[in-house]
């Protein structure tokens, strides 16, 4: 991809992957109690743009710009909880940086971008149709299988599905240990609330992991008929176009007679 679509691409995915359907255009959710929409959103967005985008500074860019943007549309006036716009900062910038992390894989071809779009999809929560992006990094690993290369294109598959399935299950997590830190909101340290929302978090993930991995996989299963068409499409178009270069490469390096 041209750069400088790469460029004007990320920046108009930037908000519609962290937060479509959650705000008018270009807001976020600015508050202490959906500090977690803005962690998981914000990170998001930003893997979004490291996927698109290879070089550093433009990544750093358009991540500081739109979170601005965002930050000048949509803060509060005054704290309603204490200390609230400080820990919106932390959130957005500490979000900005794991995102812009996760997303560098993106540029190590196929298998990495498959990997970023299946943490986007287990990650953002935004409403549109995550299964579409699950479905395309499931069906990416063909764009580079052969023959001689089913197996490890079939543990590939396994473990952007695994990869999907982790990042799912630590926002689900995130969410509920935000959830039971609002009544306690008023009261006690940054570090304090942390240890809250941490507890809750891995009292999810150890009781509950089976039970909703199982729901994810059930609501998602329509996609993998969509992943499995994709898959198909892209293998086709590889076996096509590795036979147009066979049969073009003769012709193009013959040597005319003397």
């Amino acid at each position: 991809m041209w750069p400088e679509v790469a460029l004007l691409l990320a920046a108009v995915l930037w908000w519609p992957v962290g937060f479509w359907g959650l705000m008018p255009w270009l807001h976020l959710p600015l508050k202490a109690l959906d500090g977690d929409l803005v962690l998981l959103g914000a990170t998001a967005a930003a893997a979004s743009v490291s996927l698109l985008v290879r070089s550093p500074w433009p990544r750093f860019a358009i991540v500081l710009v739109f979170s601005g943007l965002g930050w000048l549309l949509s803060a509060p006036a005054v704290d309603s909880y204490p200390d609230e716009r400080e820990s919106l900062v932390i959130l957005l910038v500490a979000a900005a940086f794991l995102g812009i992390v996760l997303g560098a894989r993106g540029n190590k071809g196929p298998l990495g971008a498959a990997t970023v779009l299946a943490v986007v999809a287990g990650l953002s929560p935004a409403t549109w149709p995550h299964g579409l992006p699950l479905a395309l990094a499931l069906a990416l690993p063909f764009a580079v299988a052969t023959w001689q290369r089913v197996a490890p294109t079939l543990l590939s598959v396994a473990r952007i599905l695994l990869t999907w399935l982790v990042f799912s299950l630590l926002a689900a997590s995130l969410r509920v240990g935000w959830d039971v830190l609002h009544p306690s909101m008023q009261a006690g340290s940054k570090r304090a609330e942390l240890r809250l929302v941490a507890d809750a978090s891995w009292d999810f993930l150890r009781t509950q992991w089976w039970t909703h991995s199982e729901e994810l996989l059930k609501s998602t299963k329509g996609w993998f008929w969509v992943a499995l068409a994709l898959a198909v499409l892209l293998a086709a178009g590889r076996a096509l176009l590795g036979v147009l270069r066979r049969r073009t490469a003769p012709a193009g390096s013959a040597q005319p007679r003397s």
